[in-house]
């Protein structure tokens, strides 16, 4: 409540905290209407606090329906991927190498996520993807800022694959989401690291 009793409305980065997620993902939520949100004026997003409490008791407030989508907007995925100034600079080999370390990701990534139980394998796998990431794109002369948009870029469609209906229900979607976003949390951190090992 605010000073005058009035309901406190939180911010973007204050509801991805209460979730327990990045920004990034309760953005694709919002704008895919999964989770409810209203524009201020300037255009940022407000969460209402009683609504996130009864999601995360509940999971009632993260229905299955569309994806997020990609930040660049409603772009496909290779078209997004042409679209950017560096994309000429690459060849083909390069190009094949970070489809198959992205294939290796996404296989990683659904056996963990598929109700399996978690193998000790997989974040030391997915790690050594990530570090793999990271040198590739620093070869390519991305910016920090360019490489991480590259991997969130491929982190909704982890996100997207993820929003489907969940066995188990709407509380198990939320959890495998959250899960999610942790495992690729370390990913990127790896990927970073040899990021910067790469250019010195």
């Amino acid at each position: 409540m605010d000073q005058r009793g009035r309901p406190r409305w939180l911010t973007l980065g204050e509801a991805a905290r209460f979730l327990g997620v990045d920004v990034t993902t309760l953005r694709g939520w919002a704008d895919a209407g999964k989770v409810p949100a209203f524009r201020t004026p300037g255009g940022h997003r407000r969460f209402d606090p009683a609504h996130l409490e009864a999601l995360v008791q509940t999971g009632a407030g993260v229905p299955a329906g569309s994806p997020p989508a990609p930040a660049s907007g409603t772009i496909a995925p290779r078209e997004w991927l042409t679209s950017q100034p560096w994309y000429a600079r690459l060849d083909e080999p390069a190009l094949a190498r970070v489809r198959g370390h992205c294939a290796e990701l996404m296989r990683i990534v659904t056996s963990y996520m598929g109700g399996e139980p978690a193998h000790p394998g997989h974040p030391i796998a997915a790690r050594r993807v990530g570090a793999a990431l990271g040198h590739e794109v620093a070869g390519w002369g991305l910016t920090p800022a360019q490489s991480i948009e590259v991997f969130l870029y491929f982190k909704l469609h982890v996100t997207d694959a993820l929003s489907a209906p969940h066995e188990g229900g709407a509380a198990g979607q939320l959890r495998s989401m959250r899960d999610a976003d942790a495992f690729l949390g370390g990913v990127l951190q790896a990927m970073m690291e040899a990021y910067g090992a790469s250019r010195g």
